[in-house]
């Protein structure tokens, strides 16, 4: 089956009806992208900085749920071969898994989905590029542009880090942490939103975007909506995570990262955008 999106927009904010999902208008501007030459921890794939026109758009304002991807994937009969033929992501399906938040109801056979309990409002992992893609299509949107989503992330002022230049601490992001348990839910951790008001864009889960990656695409991107290479082997992730292993530097704003898009892993998740 597929879904009729229905959303109404108040005060530049997008009331997506089909799962709840509130969307922020982003309007049209002119950003600098990546990082400058020299700056602190910066890596060569953020070279050069360079100056990106967008048009306006929508981006969630939270990542995509537990809940909210169950209720997808019951509405679209499962997870196997089910996103461009590919699997959609990673359910738990068998007593004492521990680290899949997708729960089947293995107990009647009916084969529906609903969150871990006490997760519900925990971002989804274990999603792969595919059924990102396909979820946001299904709703009625897309997955965000790199330059998009590295927009919402820091807007016009060049900052570090979503919240500004500070360097992360608990109150801000969800990183460094030993395990899933220590997540917060999806609303969580308002002082660490990005200038429009967008939380989570930095630690906690990476987030697919729609691009291929390409390591030197910033040297002759295009100035206007740039959609990223033709073709590539991994699809960019932006915004780091919170395992313990991976570094706050890869919280910073233009930060970029890459991940082949058949992969699932409890570090990965998503938020959707659209055309505004």
């Amino acid at each position: 089956p597929t879904a009729t999106p229905t959303a109404r927009v108040v005060n530049n904010v997008l009331h997506r009806e089909i799962d709840g999902m509130p969307m922020i208008q982003i309007a049209a501007a002119t950003f600098l992208m990546g990082s400058p030459p020299g700056e602190f921890l910066t890596v060569p794939d953020e070279l050069p900085q360079h100056e990106i026109a967008l048009s306006s758009y929508f981006i969630d304002k939270f990542e995509v749920s537990v809940a909210q991807y169950a209720t997808f994937l019951n509405a679209i009969g499962g997870y196997e071969r089910a996103c461009d033929g590919v699997d959609c992501a990673s359910p738990r399906e068998l007593a004492g898994e521990s680290s899949y938040l997708v729960l089947q109801d293995f107990g009647d056979g009916t084969g529906q989905y609903t969150a871990v309990t006490g997760f519900a409002n925990y971002p989804i992992n274990h999603v792969s590029w595919y059924g990102a893609n396909t979820y946001c299509q299904y709703v009625g949107g897309r997955l965000p542009t790199e330059a998009e989503w590295e927009y919402a992330a820091r807007g016009s002022d060049g900052r570090i880090y979503p919240w500004g230049n500070n360097s992360p601490t608990p109150n801000l992001a969800v990183f460094q942490s030993e395990n899933y348990d220590n997540l917060k839910p999806v609303d969580a951790l308002p002082d660490g939103a990005s200038p429009f008001g967008v939380f989570g864009m930095a630690g906690s889960m990476w987030e697919w975007v729609n691009d291929w990656y390409g390591e030197n695409y910033y040297q002759n991107s295009p100035r206007q909506n740039p959609q990223g290479p033709d073709e590539g082997l991994t699809r960019v992730v932006r915004g780091g995570a919170w395992p313990f292993n991976i570094g706050s530097d890869r919280l910073r704003t233009a930060n970029r990262n890459a991940i082949e898009p058949t992969f699932r892993s409890s570090s990965v998740g998503f938020r959707c955008a659209r055309d505004g």
